[in-house]
């Protein structure tokens, strides 16, 4: 898989078929549309084009009004999604303020059509494109019929009459309902991360745990509880349990993510890992003290593995 992180060095190939949106998750319901994308390619004799902006629209325009957004993929994530599902060639372009002001037939003509290039484009049913999402289908039609192309219009995507969205998704995360939000995005919700020094606790309980620093501070941590997870270190897997939320049983406020790597005792501060979550085992809870969280810690541990031996 090609990929142009600067429309400067993209070379222009008509003999493509294209779609563009920002693909945030990379769920079933892009998985659809990348799915249809192929076919219409492999049909026509011609390669598969997706285009799609980092960083996340709604981050560079966002207002002080409204919670910022929450991302399900950071652009690496993303990219190593795409790669897996075979497409030739993505387009990343940077979504600035200015690039903002785009009009959606200049987006059209000039960047997709000319600059990039294409003979036939896919779009989801509620796609909007350019300034202020001015841009629709009856654009696209309009324009492929002045300037040439053709134009697929693809219905909703769902899953027991529920359209998928990165919107959902993030609702599902947001109340730890994990297990909904995978199906939603075809694979397990995924956390890259950076070990860094914490307070020693858990270690102490016979529970030592590797606190984690994200790589995106816009990145969506799912709600506060303990979740059944796998884990990725230097390419090689483990299942684990992990924290989220302010250990309330210390007394504590600060808001804290830490996972238990089972049978695994190596140093990894500074190291980077990823967490994928698998099912949330229950809320965080006030313990009366050390023996009983333990106690706790030993019945999650057995849960945990439970649902990761599945």
């Amino acid at each position: 898989m090609e990929v142009f992180r600067d429309l400067s060095g993209v070379r222009k190939d008509r003999e493509c078929v294209l779609t563009v949106g920002t693909f945030d998750g990379v769920h079933r319901g892009h998985q659809f549309i990348i799915a249809e994308l192929k076919k219409r390619a492999q049909a026509g004799g011609l390669r598969t084009t997706l285009v799609t902006f980092e960083p996340h629209p709604q981050l560079v325009l966002k207002s002080s009004a409204k919670p910022a957004l929450q991302i399900l993929t950071t652009i690496a994530e993303k990219l190593q999604i795409l790669e897996q599902l075979n497409l030739d060639r993505v387009v990343v372009i940077e979504f600035t303020r200015e690039f903002a002001s785009t009009s959606s037939q200049d987006f059209v003509r000039r960047i997709l059509f000319e600059s990039i290039g294409f003979q036939e484009i896919v779009i989801g049913h509620d796609h909007a494109f350019g300034k202020n999402r001015e841009g629709d289908i009856a654009t696209l039609r309009q324009l492929a019929a002045e300037i040439g192309f053709r134009v697929d219009e693809l219905p909703a995507f769902t899953i027991d009459d529920g359209v998928i969205s990165s919107t959902a998704i993030r609702n599902l995360l947001h109340d730890g309902r994990v297990q909904e939000a995978n199906r939603y995005l075809g694979q397990n919700y995924s956390l890259s991360a950076t070990v860094i020094k914490g307070e020693g606790r858990g270690k102490r309980l016979n529970f030592p745990t590797a606190n984690l620093k994200p790589d995106a501070e816009s990145k969506l941590i799912p709600g506060d509880g303990v979740y059944a997870v796998h884990l990725k270190i230097a390419e090689r897997l483990f299942k684990g349990m992990m924290n989220i939320g302010v250990r309330p049983t210390f007394g504590e406020m600060k808001h804290t993510i830490e996972v238990h790597i089972f049978n695994f005792d190596d140093a990894i501060y500074g190291k980077h890992l990823t967490v994928y979550f698998v099912d949330k085992i229950r809320d965080e809870m006030r313990f009366a003290g050390p023996a009983e969280l333990i106690k706790q810690l030993e019945e999650d541990k057995t849960k945990s593995l439970k649902i990761l031996q599945n």
